[in-house]
């Protein structure tokens, strides 16, 4: 646990986009537009420099197999586009289980829990016990637990019965508009039923008192069959754009859930794997890959079936300078 634990001293700090850049509007969103949101909030993503000469590039995830003894997998884009299972995936995974390769689903979905993670990817056909699901969700809760900020602490996107902080009151807002004044800082969890009205209301509130914002999921759009829904970074960008403190992110492809993801690896493996043995497999840039290097692991971008479908991926590489280690179109 010692790895991702911080002062509990939270600086608030602002941030000021280009002049010339203008926050795509959700009718407008498409990859491109994706890229260029992501690339001007770069100044607060993890720094890489990246000196690799060489991307490896194969047809299939199942192709690259011999290289890992571990692997992260994202889940929308990698597992399912949507409710639709990625064609190849199971196939592929039970290859990988056969050569003994550890496997852990890291997503920035924060909305739910793991047991519901599970379940959702059962249903699909994909078998996953809890230990072998991470979640955003569950990066807050500890990171939370260990850098507990002033309470209460409003929860934003679900909070259910189940996201539980030791010692720390934590409050759903989304029973009572009247006490956002009340809470001494934030979480955004999901933004599943995030409106213009949640939208004003935080972004008011924080203008006016400013508070730590943690914020789970760094995403700005997930993946589905024909479109994209729009994710808590997307919303958050509006705030930040509007002059509101930058938040704390808990996501990919920030460390804390990655440092997560290295603790459950050994423990579910048994035995202590190289970074240099251990993939990330995304369909993201700016989230699973940009976390994968900077973090020190190799990252495996998956180019079918997410973010970059129908897209000149060379292009992408090239305008953000993030490269990956390994590019595959599919299972």
């Amino acid at each position: 646990m010692d790895n991702y634990l911080v002062k509990p001293e939270f600086i608030l700090e602002k941030f000021q986009f280009k002049e010339s850049f203008k926050i795509p509007s959700i009718k407008d969103i498409n990859a491109e537009s994706v890229v260029d949101l992501y690339e001007n909030m770069r100044p607060f993503f993890p720094y890489f420099q990246d000196n690799r000469q060489t991307t490896i590039a194969a047809p299939k995830l199942e192709d690259i197999l011999d290289n890992f003894d571990a692997l992260l997998l994202d889940a929308f884009g990698v597992l399912n586009s949507g409710s639709a299972l990625v064609p190849g995936i199971i196939a592929t995974l039970d290859k990988a289980r056969e050569k003994g390769i550890t496997l852990l689903v890291v997503t920035n979905g924060a909305s739910n829990n793991s047991f519901i993670k599970r379940d959702q990817l059962s249903a699909l056909g994909l078998e996953f016990s809890q230990d072998e699901i991470i979640s955003s969700r569950e990066a807050a809760e500890i990171f939370l637990t260990y850098n507990k900020p002033n309470g209460p602490l409003g929860v934003m996107g679900n909070m259910g019965n189940d996201f539980i902080i030791p010692d720390l009151d934590c409050v759903e807002l989304e029973q009572d508009f009247s006490i956002f004044e009340e809470v001494n800082s934030f979480v955004l969890l999901g933004t599943i039923q995030w409106d213009t009205v949640w939208q004003d209301i935080l972004c008011d509130s924080l203008k006016n008192n400013p508070r730590p914002l943690f914020v789970a999921n760094p995403d700005i759009v997930a993946p589905h069959k024909s479109n994209f829904s729009i994710e808590p970074a997307y919303f958050v960008s509006h705030l930040i754009s509007n002059g509101v403190n930058l938040p704390f992110w808990l996501g990919k492809p920030f460390p804390t859930i990655y440092e997560l993801a290295m603790n459950r690896i050994t423990e579910l493996s048994g035995r202590h794997i190289p970074l240099s043995r251990i993939g990330m497999v995304g369909d993201t840039l700016h989230t699973d890959i940009l976390g994968a290097n900077s973090f020190g692991i190799k990252s495996v971008l998956m180019t079918k079936h997410g973010l970059f479908r129908d897209e000149n991926v060379a292009k992408m590489i090239k305008k953000t300078g993030i490269i990956p280690d390994f590019i595959i179109e599919g299972p």
